[in-house]
């Protein structure tokens, strides 16, 4: 059996020590730390139809065009129009049109971190950075391009440069949802998955989840408003983050990027997995699996 058709990976992150405002006046920047952990499991072809794939067609008819076609993201929305802000309505002291900023501005977040190829092909993290309150925009600008990518992955997502993706849109779904923070602070829950369709060499694919990564990402946003803050800790910052990888390459993901199972150098044998249709569930409790080689 080929054990590039059976690895499904997933990786699961923790934060070690969240942003926080150590000052009245002035948010205090400590470094964003994830551990490293990682999660595997499997399963033929990663899921059955009854799990909501559509089936496995064979490498020789996977089309480059329409690469997700066999798998549970199908039908998810592409690329940014699967990031839908709820409709503003006030929340505790703020009024609609507040809230209806915040959700905006966390929508070209979330697009900038997990969408825009500028960021997840070029590494640049120019355009999402400056979407960030100054304060935390400083914090996280010396993760990228110093080896230390997996301290920032909960946030971004970062394909290998080694494995290319198609030049198809991600696949999105979720949602978010505001409510009324600490003395000056909006907060905006998102829970997504977003799939990204990786090209891949002649022989390499048997189901079309060896070239399909999924991420799932449940990040709080935070929109810090007022005289409490100083100036440059004003805006949008990060704040709890949880979520997973998803038939990933553990060799990329331990370095912090993103690259399909047809391209890892790991052996073991993969853990077997119950459901792994709860992956594609963003409603799903977060898996409690750590098991990818360190």
């Amino acid at each position: 059996m080929d054990r590039r058709g059976d690895a499904r990976r997933t990786r699961l992150w923790a934060l070690e020590r969240r942003l926080v405002a150590a000052m009245v006046l002035v948010a205090a920047v400590s470094v964003l730390m994830l551990l490293v952990g990682m999660g595997l499991f499997a399963g033929r072809g990663g899921l059955s139809p009854t799990d909501g794939a559509a089936g496995a067609p064979p490498e020789s008819v996977r089309s480059r065009t329409t690469p997700f076609d066999g798998t549970p993201a199908s039908g998810w929305a592409e690329g940014a129009a699967g990031i839908v802000p709820p409709p503003p309505a006030p929340v505790g002291p703020y009024d609609a049109a507040q809230v209806a900023a915040a959700t905006s501005l966390v929508r070209d977040a979330l697009v900038a971190s997990r969408l825009d190829q500028n960021l997840v092909t070029g590494h640049d993290p120019t355009g999402y950075l400056g979407l960030l309150a100054p304060d935390a925009a400083a914090a996280l600008r010396p993760l990228f391009g110093t080896g230390r990518e997996p301290e920032a992955q909960a946030l971004v997502s970062l394909a290998d440069p080694a494995s290319p993706l198609l030049p198809v849109p991600p696949r999105v779904t979720g949602g978010m949802r505001v409510e009324e923070g600490e003395e000056g602070e909006l907060v905006v829950h998102t829970n997504y998955l977003f799939a990204y369709a990786f090209d891949a060499p002649p022989g390499a694919v048997v189901d079309p989840m060896d070239a399909v990564v999924v991420v799932r990402a449940d990040v709080d946003y935070v929109l810090r408003i007022g005289g409490k803050w100083t100036r440059s800790s004003q805006g949008l910052w990060y704040g709890d983050v949880a979520g997973y990888g998803y038939s990933i390459a553990c060799d990329a993901y331990k370095r912090g990027f993103l690259a399909p199972t047809h391209t890892d150098r790991d052996d073991r044998r993969p853990l077997p997995r119950p459901d792994p249709g709860a992956y594609f569930d963003p409603s799903a409790p977060l898996p409690a699996e750590i098991g990818c080689p360190p």
